[in-house]
């Protein structure tokens, strides 16, 4: 019974595992299937693609290898991938022929993943034909790999009249080459030319990768809120269709090298973008409808790098180009020209167009680095803010060239536009100096403002007229660059007193032929300089000055003329600068400077010409003037340089500035002329009466006494330092300090004067009495006195140290005779006839302690103006009109004044003739 048990058991578990297998549902093996058609399913694809009626939809069931091709409808889906990894065949071809004979069929892959590898090794030079309609949709990716073999032809999809490629709906695309370089076979290649379209939409993905051509034959394209990139192909990107970027299409041709994006119609429409970067050929070629709507955009930089092509190319049959206000287009660092029109095109005012850095070195003819406009239907607009500089061309017009039968619509430079100092290919060439203005840069007249001669300068400035914009047509060739610099010549103010004789030999005698006089009372003008900011920034760059610091001018400026004739024959004058003394002016930071001839060999040494004009307009040749004329002890001049006979364009300051690598860049400046102020005090004797040279030393002062006793005389320390005016000038190696020992102005020595001398006296008389001391029968003489450089026009000086003044005794007076010295602070010659009076009684009086010697009353001071000194003498003082004996003090009160100064202008002279004049003073520029 027990075996018997046993046996029946072990049966019915055999009958129940039958009845289960039975039982169990095909999807318990489906891990033996990898699709299924309808309620059919199917180990291999090949059984599923084969059995499927047309119209079928196939479900992956796992990922597959699908080995035979076929040609009817089918939709794959289910979320698996196929694997393709032999060369496909159907309809009698050596390839796969999908849609032949029935354009109507329809091959979609919905939501799968397709891996199509081309077969290395195989014959067969196309891996599919595509008849009918390929979609790819619903987040499905299609990638197709292509081997060129050994030929190169290899296509990876061969697209017949009427076919399409759709991919939608987040889905991807791809085709990419590999193999034996430049070899890698083709993306797309159409039989017909323009028969055959590829869409991309709903954040869909299309990639052609590394192909030898990315596709062929002029397909349409269409990408919609999708991104659509070409890159990397050894031959060209494209080749002609039309093509339509929308709804914020990313299109991108990058890195080929042939075209970029080349086709008949380019429309940008819907805030889309074109990039395309890096193309050996044209960037984007159209030659049909253009039109980047107001939203959109497209950047083409750095193409053209094998050939004479253009980064952005619009050709003839481009005949209503419109770039929308508001879209952007950048044309940047192409390798030829940015922009080539030759059709009618108009970027909208409003639109945001810039083209720089492009490089046109291509072909025997290289012009318009920027835009080259070229042909009888050429006509472009581009809008007033255009931003084009620094391209360059090898022949003409770096930035625009406009043949001969062209128009073009061009704005002004823009404010804030600077030169990059670059030329073709990145050599240094250009300077990186701010950009004014357009310049003419026509073949064989390049733009050159910095060239090794002079001779080579070509500056022409284009004239732009008033308006934002311009219209031309014809030939122009422009670069947007700058004009020579300007230097301004200012000529520094100056204060000096009547009467020198040793003066400047410019000065102008004949306004309209320009002769001047040998030799003249006036001073030698000094000069500032104010240089452009482009060289302050180049002496700072070569580590000649720091910031704010001026530069020795006199090591590194020199003048002289170019093109200026005389009698038909073409002179050059030259003058080289020297500094006006030692040290810069501590006015305004700035060296002084004289400008001096610097003749070449057996040429005329012609001093730059002044003139000196006054406010009515009448030019002066010396310092001689009539107060009472004038109602003043002063009179003010202008002073300029006289250029009458050779125009400002024929004078050229050239500035060389050394590079760090030994090399010199040059700049050429033309002239801007300030003027200067000569204002020239008033002295009532002749110069060898009043003015005597400073003695050494007090012995030497013993022998001047000796020979001329009624003089005074003046020494100072050793090592004393002399400056022009109240500035830091040095010029106490060229100078010839000297003593101005003048009468006090008054009715008997100054024509329209009064009792000035008396009215000092007066005073004096107070100022000694509330001292201590009083006078019965007060005694004066009354002097004023300065110190001048008698070799410069009598230019007033200071010292670094303390005057000791020796004052010659009046006549009736001695060693024995006691004196008092007043000094009236402040009262230089720098008032009208009219003020004199109130001046003098509200002046700061001190006395000054004095020292009788046998060579005159001793004293000392730092400063000078009127001085009386007092004594007490006898009986009547000597009638007025006897200038040579004391002056008794009239009685009464004074009217009290103010502490001004008096100061003289003394007629000035004027003019001069061949190219600069000014005076020299020193004063803070407000430049």
């Amino acid at each position: 019974m027990k075996g018997k048990g046993l046996g029946a058991c072990a049966v019915l578990g055999v009958l129940f595992a039958l009845l289960l297998a039975w039982a169990t549902p095909a999807s318990a093996w489906a891990d033996e299937y990898v699709a299924k058609v309808g309620d059919e399913s199917y180990t291999t694809l090949d059984d599923a693609v084969e059995k499927a009626d047309g119209g079928s939809t196939i479900e992956l069931l796992a990922d597959c290898e699908l080995t035979k091709g076929f040609n009817k409808t089918l939709t794959f889906t289910g979320g698996h991938k196929i694997t393709i990894n032999k060369q496909l065949t159907s309809n009698g071809e050596g390839w796969m022929c999908f849609g032949l004979y029935d354009p109507s069929r329809v091959l979609t892959f919905d939501g799968v993943e397709v891996e199509w590898n081309s077969e290395v090794g195989t014959a067969p030079w196309l891996m599919l034909s595509l008849s009918g309609t390929m979609n790819v949709t619903n987040g499905a990716k299609v990638s197709f790999t292509v081997d060129s073999g050994s030929t190169g032809s290899r296509n990876a999809i061969y697209m017949n009249a009427g076919s399409s490629i759709n991919v939608t709906n987040g889905s991807t695309f791809e085709i990419h080459g590999y193999g034996t370089a430049g070899k890698e076979g083709q993306g797309l290649q159409l039989d017909k030319t323009g028969t055959a379209t590829v869409n991309v939409s709903g954040g869909s993905t299309f990639l052609i990768d590394g192909t030898n051509r990315g596709y062929v034959n002029s397909p349409t394209i269409n990408v919609d809120n999708s991104t659509f990139t070409v890159q990397n192909c050894t031959s060209n990107a494209s080749n002609g269709g039309n093509f339509t970027a929308s709804n914020g299409a990313k299109v991108v041709y990058q890195n080929n090298a042939g075209h970029g994006l080349s086709a008949n119609d380019v429309v940008v429409t819907g805030g889309s973008s074109i990039v395309s970067e890096g193309n050996g050929y044209y960037g984007i070629k159209a030659q049909g409808k253009f039109l980047v709507d107001k939203t959109s955009s497209l950047t083409v930089t750095h193409n053209s790098g094998s050939g004479d092509f253009a980064g952005l190319k619009l050709q003839s049959a481009v005949t209503d180009g419109k770039v929308e206000s508001g879209a952007t287009v950048t044309i940047t660092d192409n390798y030829c020209s940015g922009l080539s029109n030759n059709g009618k095109v108009v970027f909208d005012e409003g639109s945001h167009l810039t083209i720089t850095g492009n490089m046109n070195d291509k072909g025997t003819t290289s012009n318009g680095g920027g835009i080259y406009n070229s042909g009888a239907s050429a006509n472009l607009t581009i809008p007033s803010d255009t931003v084009i500089y620094n391209n360059h061309a090898k022949t003409a017009g770096d930035d625009i060239f406009n043949n001969a039968t062209s128009t073009i619509t061009f704005p002004k430079v823009g404010s804030d536009w600077a030169l990059d100092g670059k030329g073709i290919n990145g050599a240094a060439d250009d300077c990186t100096d701010a950009i004014d203005a357009w310049y003419d840069d026509a073949s064989g007249a390049r733009w050159e403002a910095h060239a090794d001669s002079y001779d080579d300068v070509h500056v022409v400035k284009y004239d732009m007229g008033d308006a934002a914009t311009k219209t031309v047509t014809g030939l122009t060739a422009l670069k947007a660059a700058h004009g020579l610099g300007t230097v301004s010549v200012d000529p520094a103010d100056i204060t000096i007193y009547m009467g020198g004789t040793e003066g400047y030999e410019g000065v102008i005698s004949d306004l309209d032929n320009g002769t001047f006089d040998a030799s003249n009372s006036l001073p030698e003008p000094g000069f500032y300089f104010i240089l452009p900011d482009n060289i302050n920034q180049a002496f700072e760059e070569a580590g000649i000055t720091s910031v704010g610091e001026a530069a020795n001018l006199s090591d590194y400026m020199r003048i002289y003329t170019h093109g200026y004739t005389v009698d038909g024959q073409p002179v050059t004058l030259n003058w080289k600068l020297e500094k006006y003394g030692k040290t810069n002016s501590g006015a305004n930071g700035q060296f002084i400077y004289r400008i001096v001839p610097d003749p070449t060999e057996g040429q005329e040494a012609v001093p730059v010409r002044l003139q000196f004009t006054d406010s009515d307009g009448k030019v002066y040749t010396s310092d001689e003037f009539s107060p009472s004329a004038a109602g003043a002890l002063n009179q003010h001049y202008t002073m300029q340089l006289y250029t009458a006979l050779v125009d400002d364009d024929q004078v050229v300051f050239e500035v060389d500035v050394p590079n760090a690598d030994g090399s010199i860049a040059k700049y050429y400046n033309g002239m801007e002329l300030q003027t200067g102020d000569l204002n020239i005090r008033y002295v009532t004797g002749d110069q060898d009466d009043v003015v005597t040279g400073l003695a050494a030393s007090e012995d030497e002062v013993a022998e001047m006494a000796a020979k001329n006793p009624g003089k005074a005389y003046a020494i100072t320390p050793e090592g004393t330092t002399y400056y022009i005016n109240n500035s830091q000038v040095d010029v106490t190696d060229s100078a010839a300090p000297s003593l101005l020992f003048d009468n006090v102005v008054s009715d008997h020595t100054t024509e329209g004067a009064s009792d000035y001398d008396q009215q000092l006296a007066n005073r004096a008389v107070d100022v000694i009495a509330n001292a201590g001391t009083t006078y019965t029968n007060p005694w004066y003489e009354a002097k004023y006195l300065d110190l001048v450089d008698a070799n410069n026009g009598n230019v007033w000086l200071k010292s670094s140290n303390s005057v000791t003044v020796y004052w010659p005794y009046p006549a009736g007076t001695d060693e024995n005779t006691q004196f008092q010295l007043v000094h009236f602070e402040g009262l230089n010659r720098e008032m009208t006839n009219g003020e004199i009076s109130g001046s003098i009684s509200s002046a700061k009086a001190c006395t000054v302690d004095v020292e009788n010697t046998p060579y005159g009353i001793k004293f000392t001071t730092n400063g000078f103006s009127p001085f009386v000194l007092m004594w007490e003498g006898k009986g009547e003082q000597p009638a007025p009109e006897d200038t040579t004996k004391p002056s008794k003090p009239a009685t009464g009160s004074l009217a009290q004044t103010g502490d001004n100064t008096l100061t003289i202008i003394a007629g000035v002279g004027a003019a001069g003739v061949a190219c600069l004049g000014a005076a020299f003073a020193i004063k803070k520029r407000s430049e």
